[in-house]
């Protein structure tokens, strides 16, 4: 499915800064693979459970260069048809994407992007977290302030963006069934995007500096942070992109200060507000919250495989055993466990031992382990965030 030395080469040879564009021709080796499990993804996400709601995907739909709120409103609340049968077929329910594109959307020429496009499908996570975050992680790319990926659908046009630069490296996946050709700019080539202008939607003149590349299925293109870029859709295709957020010491900090004074917010009055503020400055900076705060969203995060949470345990039907243990990383921090973005205070005892990434685990092995009502109580709650999933459950 993936050529796996050519990922770890990248890994090890170009992080973690990835400063240099690397094109490398059939990294993938079966995008239908991926193209089929983003289908499953794109499904759930359209689908409302019992009406709700409340969580909602983080869809975009585009037509041209701007952002189609009726377009983006009809594709989140109308249902992609495809069925697990026809979607995993090998990349042939590509083509019906497009065309629910087309009719919810209204028109042929819609660009729909997804972000944290994982987080519905539990198949998709997996893959993606063992087969190309596991090589970033073990190459020592930093991880701590997480990933995303995401996903472009279109048949026709060109980035909504325009040539745009983005802050972070761009680890792009064209996943088919058509080529796409992009153009690339070192940042100095560009001058007349320089005094401040970030984006231009006027391609055609700076085409003749460009270096350009044809994707065909399967192949990858690494775009540096603040190289400048623009894709052509040569047909309907889609993408899968990764985006790793690099370091950023103070912005961690101040994510968990913020985090812990809006948890103490409550306690302050407002007839005083900038001695209020003051106060609970003081207070959480008094104690290790701030500290402890840093490390449980680390561990949050890691164990969502450093992506978003799954939206995909909530819409899972426990069958009973047997029960297959997630691939993504199960984090255990003294009384707490915390599994696909779920912080857990339970205690494990020896059923830690049956949590081995993608273990079978059967009907006498879960009653040999859980021999209180603790531990009971412990099964059920693996089972209803998704470490524990029933082996052939339908999403």
């Amino acid at each position: 499915m993936l050529d796996e030395s050519a990922w770890q080469k990248l890994c090890e040879q170009n992080g973690p800064e990835f400063a240099e564009r690397v094109h490398i021709p059939g990294l993938i080796q079966r995008p239908g693979v991926i193209a089929d499990l983003i289908l499953e993804a794109v499904r759930a996400a359209t689908t409302r459970v019992d009406d709700d709601d409340s969580d909602l995907p983080t869809m975009r739909a585009f037509r041209g260069t701007c952002l189609d709120y009726d377009a983006s409103e009809k594709l989140m609340s109308g249902a992609f048809p495809g069925s697990p049968a026809r979607a995993r077929s090998g990349g042939g329910g590509r083509s019906e994407i497009h065309s629910w594109l087309s009719e919810r959307g209204g028109n042929d020429d819609i660009c729909l992007a997804i972000n944290g496009v994982e987080t519905w499908d539990v198949e998709l996570a997996e893959l993606l977290y063992t087969r190309f975050i596991v090589p970033l992680e073990s190459a020592g790319v930093p991880l701590t302030r997480g990933v995303d990926w995401y996903c472009f659908v279109a048949g026709t046009g060109t980035t909504p963006f325009g040539v745009h630069t983005d802050a972070e490296p761009s680890f792009i996946f064209n996943l088919g069934p058509a080529t796409k050709t992009a153009w690339t700019w070192p940042k100095s080539s560009l001058s007349v995007l320089k005094h401040g202008r970030p984006r231009t939607l006027d391609a055609e003149p700076l085409l003749p500096a460009a270096d350009s590349a044809c994707l065909a299925p399967g192949d990858f293109l690494l775009i540096p942070a603040g190289m400048y870029h623009i894709f052509r859709n040569d047909g309907p295709s889609m993408f899968l992109g990764l985006t790793v957020y690099p370091e950023d010491p103070e912005q961690t900090a101040t994510d968990a200060l913020f985090h812990q004074l809006r948890r103490n917010s409550g306690r302050r009055s407002a007839a005083d507000p900038v001695a209020s503020a003051i106060g609970a400055f003081r207070d959480v900076l008094g104690d290790d919250s701030v500290e402890r705060a840093v490390k449980r969203g680390a561990m949050l995060r890691r164990s969502s495989g450093y992506g978003a949470p799954p939206r995909f345990p909530g819409r899972t039907i426990d069958q009973g055993p047997p029960y297959t243990v997630t691939r993504l990383p199960i984090v255990m921090a003294g009384k707490s466990v915390f599994a696909l973005g779920r912080e857990l205070s339970i205690d494990l005892g020896g059923l830690a031992d049956l949590l081995k990434p993608g273990a079978v685990v059967g009907a006498d092995e879960l009653r040999d382990a859980a021999t209180t009502p603790e531990r009971e109580a412990a099964v059920h709650a693996l089972i209803r965030v998704g470490v524990l999933r029933s082996v052939g459950t339908p999403q």
